[in-house]
């Protein structure tokens, strides 16, 4: 009876362990997206700052 018992335990506890990971699987996903979204944002900013830069300059041309 022991046996049986400590057996359906590390059975449970080895599904356990698989669920775990797919749980953590959303949370390395986001953080990964999260980086990759940062380093667009920079990225966009910079082309965002040089266009109104440029823009700046064609407005004082046109007055």
């Amino acid at each position: 009876m022991h046996n049986r018992l400590v057996r359906t335990l590390r059975i449970i506890e080895k599904h356990l362990d698989k669920n775990e990971k797919w749980f953590r699987y959303p949370e390395k996903k986001m953080q990964s997206l999260d980086t990759e979204i940062h380093a667009w944002d920079k990225e966009f900013q910079q082309g965002i700052a040089t266009f109104e830069n440029v823009m700046d300059e064609f407005e004082k041309i046109m007055e």
